[in-house]
């Protein structure tokens, strides 16, 4: 077990200094517990404690949340009044039949429109002085014999190409727009809609009245208690606001919410400059948007205060009950501990225990059966696994020595001369890479070559397999010869090799294996690389648990002697893929201990 997996708990627990155990040592374990959770009371204080909060938290944030919703609806409902208002009162204009005659009418001489602007001038300052908010109305025409007086009556050209835009598309029915800043004397919304109530393709004119914001302004300045109330506009810029001396023009440029404002109606929470917020907003019939936020540090200010009081009260009651948890759950770890470092001691491979039980607890018979299964482990280890071992290296031993290596070589040599007298240079030329092959892996019983030694002896393999498979095998090396002189286990490459020519070829265009030789750290990799066939997953995993291989050496038996001989830390990692090829890195130390 590292140390690292401690809890810092345990970490803290054992520096405490020993407490020398009475009669508390010899009471069962259940009835240590039972003392200690009745002398606890942080559990009910604390439950206590989160319960008063969360009450009152959700009572009071309920009972905000739905005075905030009635508020919202109370202020659209209004606004869309105000609205509605002003909408009815263009109509007046709009179903004006002589209204429409005098700006429908072409007129030769000056004299001729003095009736219009006596109609006009009569019944739209009537409208401005019964609405106080109502800045200005304006008729924008087409219509050039018509005298423009740049206050009620003017030529279409004087109109915002966007604005005129906007109202001829509607065809009747009124469009919005505001001024760019909320916070000037003047600051305004526009209403706007096209004169076409007898024909909607050939609107005679363009009715706007200017509405200050205070018509907006009004409606909301009461609301902005303990809380911001906006109206905005589809791109979020603002057109009222109850706090003036807000600088921004633009709501998202304060609260970055704008992803947020799709549906109709929504509240959410959001974290914005390192403060927790609420927000609720509702589209009105125009297209703009009422937005109501509060802070929650607001929303919840009477509920900490509540809170508080209970915190202060327990404050003492939960000090007395820590100290008196502290020593209580002193007295129970230190054996805990004691019986902790006694297992690591085993998962190091260290049988040598010092303490023996002694009390008559539940930890006390913990720790007799774990010396107990700690001493079986013991005697399994040296009658199983040490057997074992030595076992496979007497096989190994015993298979090598019934190789006479003298005999083979003489053998192998007879063969190439006859082959060579008889002209078989292919039969020549396998046999004295055979022999060197044998050369290297026999090595006079000797487990450990060196790495320039290893390669001869796949260079050797390679080359028998090539005169066999007819120039299939396409060999690429990268090797770094300044680890030649580095040692290692024998045979560690050469199985894979072999898999590669019996397992991975699947054409007659052959496959490229890849041999490199690199250091990485502390460590020295082996990599090799084909191009075939590939494995599944399913497929790896059974060539990585099988021990036995056609050739003696199976991937396993690999893995098992390289971690035999180094640690378990070292040893065999393949990754594949069907149809892309296969790659098996192995991993063995630069300096071996």
């Amino acid at each position: 077990m590292n140390t690292e997996n401690i809890s810092f708990w345990d970490k803290y627990v054992r520096r405490l200094p020993v407490v020398r155990q009475g009669l508390f040592a010899r009471l069962r374990l259940r009835h240590k517990f039972f003392l200690i959770f009745l002398g606890v009371i942080i559990l009910p204080f604390s439950i206590l404690i989160y319960y008063s909060y969360s009450s009152t938290r959700s009572t009071v944030t309920e009972q905000t949340y739905t005075a905030l919703n009635v508020t919202l609806a109370q202020i659209n409902t209004n606004v869309e009044k105000r609205l509605e208002y002003y909408n009815q009162l263009s109509n007046l204009l709009y179903m004006d039949a002589q209204l429409r005659n005098y700006l429908s009418t072409d007129y030769e001489q000056a004299y001729d429109y003095l009736d219009a602007f006596q109609y006009i001038n009569r019944m739209l300052p009537s409208l401005m002085t019964l609405n106080s908010n109502l800045q200005n109305i304006s008729i924008y025409t087409d219509n050039k014999t018509l005298y423009s007086d740049d206050q009620y009556v003017r030529h279409m050209e004087e109109l915002p190409p966007a604005l005129k835009r906007r109202a001829l598309e509607a065809a009747g029915n009124t469009v919005y727009t505001h001024s760019e800043a909320y916070k000037t004397e003047d600051a305004h919304f526009t209403l706007a809609r096209s004169l076409s109530y007898f024909s909607l393709q050939h609107p005679y004119g363009i009715l706007t009245f200017d509405i200050s914001d205070n018509e907006l302004y009004s409606l909301i300045k009461m609301e902005n208690n303990n809380k911001r109330v906006f109206i905005i506009d589809e791109q979020g810029w603002i057109i009222s606001h109850g706090d003036r001396s807000l600088d921004s023009n633009r709501l998202f440029d304060l609260y970055p919410i704008q992803s947020q404002l799709q549906d109709k109606e929504k509240h959410f929470d959001m974290r914005i400059n390192g403060q927790n917020r609420y927000f609720t907003y509702k589209k009105l019939s125009n297209g703009w948007s009422t937005v109501i936020t509060v802070p929650y540090d607001e929303l919840l200010s009477n509920t900490n205060k509540a809170t508080k009081k209970i915190i202060w009260y327990s404050v003492l009651t939960i000090s007395v009950a820590i100290l008196l948890l502290y020593m209580t759950t002193k007295l129970l770890t230190k054996r805990i501990e004691v019986l902790l470092q006694q297992i690591r001691k085993v998962e190091r491979g260290d049988f040598r225990l010092s303490v023996n039980p002694r009390g008559y607890d539940e930890v006390d018979q913990l720790s007799f059966a774990f010396h107990k299964m700690a001493s079986t482990i013991q005697t399994l280890i040296k009658d199983v696994y040490v057997k074992e071992i030595a076992r496979k290296e007497s096989e190994l031993n015993t298979l090598q020595a019934q190789i006479n290596p003298h005999f083979l070589y003489n053998t192998l040599s007879s063969i190439s001369s006859l082959a060579m007298k008889d002209g078989a240079m292919q039969v020549h030329r396998m046999v004295n890479f055979l022999a060197k092959y044998y050369r290297v892996s026999l090595n006079k019983g000797k487990r450990i070559i060196m790495l320039k030694q290893e390669m001869d002896l796949v260079q050797n393999y390679v080359a028998i397999q090539d005169i066999r498979f007819r120039n299939k095998l396409h060999m690429h090396y990268d090797l770094d010869e300044g680890l030649f002189q580095r040692s290692t286990i024998k045979l560690i490459v050469q199985p894979f090799i072999e898999n590669c020519i019996n397992h991975a070829m699947w054409d007659e265009s052959g496959i490229n294996i890849k041999i490199q030789l690199k250091r990485e750290g502390p460590d020295i990799l082996l990599r090799v690389i084909d191009d075939g066939i590939g494995m599944t997953p399913g497929q790896l995993d059974s060539a990585l648990q099988k021990s036995e291989h056609a050739s003696g050496y199976g991937i396993k038996n690999v893995d098992d002697r390289i971690k035999l001989t180094y640690g378990s830390e070292y040893g065999v990692s393949m990754f594949s893929r069907p149809g892309i090829g296969t790659a098996v890195t192995i991993r063995i130390p630069y300096n071996p201990g």
